[in-house]
Order: structure tokens, then sequence, then C-alpha cells
């Protein structure tokens, strides 16, 4: 599953193993609106979002020297599963938890994400958020990988511990869960 994408990641792995720091701002560059939009989903916050973001990078940068590629295993899954690390240690040091979002063991550029939102875009964010927070756990997580952190399917199946077609399967239920809550479920009587 190596492509073009992962090869060029693991070039830059390389150049910041021998001290080139650009390199890691290409990384961050990279990843950190998939980072960001995956900590977004899950918050609905835009600064704890980002600071997640920010701990995520963190953590890779100290990581890196250990760093060693798996088969078939992209760079970019290794970043996310710091993230999902640092998303369940925020869930473990909040002491009360105003979100159910809580996950099982990327469209806008980052800038955008930093802009004032209209009442608009606030209400449907707040909306959507509302509607995640209904959802099972595991249909969460999928929908938070594949449509806002920008995973492929295999990305997703390697992070989630499952087989691809499990979960095209997830993901579907996952749609159709969503469907249902929306009003969309063309096949209700």
């Amino acid at each position: 599953m190596v492509n073009q994408s992962d090869e060029e990641d693991l070039a830059l792995v390389n150049r910041v193993r021998q001290g080139d720091t650009e390199a890691f701002g290409e990384i961050f560059e990279r990843h950190a609106s998939g980072i960001y939009r995956y900590f977004y989903a899950h918050l609905n916050n835009a600064q704890e979002a980002e600071d997640l973001m920010a701990d995520v990078f963190f953590h890779t940068w100290k990581a890196l020297p250990e760093y060693r590629q798996i088969k078939n295993v992209p760079f970019r899954v290794f970043l996310f599963r710091i993230a999902r690390n640092r998303l369940v240690d925020y869930y473990r040091r909040r002491s009360t938890r105003q979100s159910e979002w809580i996950i099982d063991e990327d469209v806008h550029d980052l800038q955008d994400e930093k802009l004032i939102m209209d009442g608009e875009k606030q209400a449907l964010l707040a909306e959507i958020h509302a509607m995640m927070n209904k959802l099972r756990k595991d249909y969460r997580t999928v929908i938070a990988l594949r449509f806002f952190g920008g995973l492929s399917t295999e990305e997703t199946a390697l992070l989630m511990h499952r087989s691809e077609g499990a979960v095209r399967v997830l993901q579907h239920r996952a749609l159709t869960a969503v469907a249902k809550f929306l009003g969309l479920d063309r096949n209700e009587k």
C-alpha cells in the first residue's frame, strides 16, 4: 500500500532525523488540518482541538528518532495513533464529561477554522455534534477517521484493528444511522 504520499512522508521523516527541522514543518503542513478536524469532530471546540493537535506534533517530534516504518502502515496512521492516544488521555483527564464523545481503545484550511463563524455555521456544527453524540462509539470513530480525519478505508482499518471489509460495513451502518437521525432514511415507512 505504499504510494507516493507515503514515500514523501518517509523522505521527510529521514530528513528530520538528519537534523532538517524544516522537514518537520513540512510534515506539520501536510497533516495538521486532518489531525485538527479529527479533534474538532470529537470536541466541537476549536481551542481544545488546536491544543491537542499541537500536542500530537510535540509527541511526534519526540518519537521520530525511534520511529520505524511497519510494513504497509503509512506514516499518517502513526500520526493518527498518536492523536487517538492524546484524545483518550484528554478524556481521562476530564473529571466531568460534558460530551459523550469517547472513542474506541479533515475539508477546511486550518486558518479558516480559526475564523469567527457566523451563527448559521455555529448552529450547523452544534447540530452535527449533537447527532454524533447519539451514535455508537464505533460509528463515531469510523466517521471521525474517514470523513473528518481524511483517512482511507485501509488506514482506518489499521487504526481500528479491523479488516477493510469490516470498516466498510461499519461506515455504511454509521451513515445509515446518520441518515435516520436526519430523517433521510428512505426505507422508513
